[in-house]
Parts: structure tokens; sequence; C-alpha cells
């Protein structure tokens, strides 16, 4: 009997370490999820832990992948590939039970963007199993990080798979949370395997700026320009300048609510963008955050983030980032912070920003400007 047990739990051990190693160029075993279907789209699954209020970047998640690649918002055309993404959820729906269960439910606090991905449940753990998959419910709590507020729990990362036409592997990430150093990659990905012209970006062109160097002046474009606009950086006579770069639009692990700004928050692309644009001296300061993006994303990227004060520039062809040193040759942008005087000089530079260096930022600003007077 003892024989018969061992043999069966290294057969079942096994089973996992084949679906541990579904790699890169493996073939997805898309026939075992239930209700799936075969499909001639791209398709992006999403082994997630839960996307109930528990898990903190759950809204960021599904509201990134949403706009990024269901509504095709990543592409600059009008007819962007049809991809499909599916979130595998080792949970019961807790949405659709507090909806029943408490007549004082807010469904308004849901705040995932699901329309047009599809959604199973499965809380025993029978598709992770059947791939070869540890269920998410069998692993341990990782990690508890402080807030301001509380003690919140960091439920643990989504693994998304990246499958093409042919169910062939093309990406696989096990630490998936909407990060945007995750999320770009992923659109490059994308973009290459619906054939779509790939930026050619050449890493080796970065240059690197001081305090006093001349600030590489560039052509204005976002959302708040004109297709053929020829306004430049150094055309604004504002007494300073505020470049701040960030990986993505959409990507930070909380889709955030700026009534209040918690300085001990994870660093987040939202988070650095925020502290930039609650500085109480942005009156002497035009303030701008870059991203490579489309205008159409970032125009719901600012509506999100409610901000009053920044303008977002995009940095289509990384020509932007290069010439300030925080492009990243995985394909997005290092966080980096400039200060540019009104003479058009570098006066601050940080190309490799921390979160600790952003929250000291307002009182490094008004160092800067309370020096010049």
């Amino acid at each position: 009997m003892f024989r018969i047990y061992t043999i069966v739990l290294f057969i079942c051990s096994l089973s996992f370490v084949k679906g541990q190693h579904l790699n890169v160029g493996d073939q997805f075993p898309v026939h075992k999820i239930e209700n799936l279907g075969q499909s001639q789209d791209l398709k992006i699954i999403v082994f997630t832990p839960s996307l109930y209020k528990t898990n903190n970047y759950a809204s960021m998640l599904t509201t990134s992948l949403h706009h990024y690649f269901v509504k095709g918002l990543a592409f600059a055309t009008t007819n962007p590939p049809k991809i499909n993404v599916v979130y595998v959820v080792n949970e019961e729906d807790k949405w659709r039970k507090d909806a029943q269960q408490s007549l004082t439910f807010n469904d308004s606090s849901n705040q995932n963007k699901l329309e047009g991905a599809k959604v199973i449940y499965d809380e025993a753990g029978k598709i992770y199993t059947a791939i070869g998959l540890k269920p998410f419910k069998q692993n341990s709590i990782s990690t508890i990080i402080p807030t301001s507020n509380s003690n919140s729990l960091l439920v643990e990362s989504s693994i998304l798979f990246l499958v093409d036409q042919n169910n062939k592997i093309l990406m696989r990430d096990n630490d998936y949370r909407a990060q945007g150093e995750h999320l770009k990659p992923l659109e490059k990905l994308v973009k290459r395997a619906s054939k779509i012209e790939e930026l050619n970006v050449d890493f080796t062109k970065n240059v690197t700026l001081k305090v006093g160097d001349k600030a590489p002046n560039f052509i204005l474009k976002g959302p708040n320009y004109a297709m053929n606009s020829t306004e430049k950086l150094l055309d604004d006579q504002s007494n300073f300048k505020v470049l701040t770069f960030y990986p993505a639009a959409f990507s930070g692990q909380i889709l955030p609510n700026f009534n209040t700004i918690d300085t001990k928050a994870p660093m987040t692309c939202a988070a650095q963008i925020q502290l930039i644009d609650h500085n109480p001296l942005l009156q002497n300061v035009k303030s701008y955050a870059i991203s490579s993006s489309t205008n159409s994303l970032l125009t719901l990227w600012k509506t999100a983030l409610r901000t009053t004060n920044i303008t977002y520039l995009n940095d289509e062809d990384y020509g932007i980032s290069l010439a300030y040193n925080s492009y990243n040759r995985l394909g997005y942008n290092n966080r980096a912070t400039y200060v540019i005087d009104k003479n058009g000089t570098i006066v601050y530079a940080n190309p490799n920003l921390t979160f600790e260096d952003e929250a000291k930022f307002p009182t490094i600003l008004e160092k800067i400007i309370l020096k010049s007077k």
C-alpha cells in the first residue's frame, strides 16, 4: 500500500514539474482549460490568485490588459489585432457572492475591467492541476507591505502566458502584477507576433547627463498637441521645467484613488506621477510626464490619475528617452527625473529614481527654487 501511494505521489509531482516548465517555445495545453475553445487569435492567459478587492493589483491588472489589448489602444492603428484575454482565477467569484449577501455592497468598488475578456473561476484548482501549475491556495502568502494607514497583505503575483495562434508559448511571466517593466515587454512581443512594425531602438545612444549640462531640446508630442506641432521643450519660458520618465501608462500595483498621498506605498508609475502633481510649488514649474505610448492611452491614463498640473508626453520612438538616459533595453523607460531652469540648463538630474528619491523630490525642488532667487 505504501509503495502504491509513493508512486502516485511521484507521478503527481512530475505533472507539476512539467507544468512549471511550460516555457517559451512549448505548446500550451489550451484544450485543458474548460470552455476556452480553439482560437486563431493571440491569447494572453493569466493565472491569478484573485480578482477580488483583497488583491491590491487586480484592478490595475485587468484595466491595463483591457485598454492595451482588448480595446487595442496600445496600437497606433485603426485595425488592431484581435487578442483574447483569459483569466483563470484560483478562487470563487467573491464579487457575485458579496453582491448577493450584503445589502451594503457597493459595486463601484469593483474596478476590474473585464468586458471582452473571459473569466474562469477555478477555486479548487482543477485547471491549474490539469496543466501542471500549482494552485495559489497551496502556496504561502509572500510578504506584508506596511502602508501609512494599515498593514495590507500582498497576494502572490499572477502567472501570465502569451500564446500564439498555434498555441505556442511566446512569453511566460511568473511575476506579473501590472508593472510597467513587465507590461511593455508584453506589448513588444504582442506587436512582434502580430507583425506590427517593431521599433529599432539603439540602446547605446542613451546620453548621460549631469547638472550644468544644456538640456536636450525636442518637439512636444502627446494628447495636448496637434499632429504637426513644432512646439519645443525649450520654447517654454517657465522658471523651471520638470521631466519625469516612467515605464508605462496603466501600470503599478494599485489603480489609484488620489484623495490622499501615501508616501510609504510601493513604488509605482501612478505614485511617481502623483507626487509631482501634488507639489505645491507647481505654480512656478511646468511638469511633463513622459512614456512611450499612444495618445488614446495617455488620455485615459490622465483621466484615471485625475492630475491637474502635468502635461503627458508621448515619446513614441524613445528618442526623448535616449536623449535623457532613460531608455531600458527591455523596451520601456527607467524612472528618471530632471529639472531644467529657464535658461535650458539642467539643475537636477536623477536617471535612476527610487521611491525614496521621489518622496523627497518636493523638498529638493523647493531648495532649487529658493536658491535661484
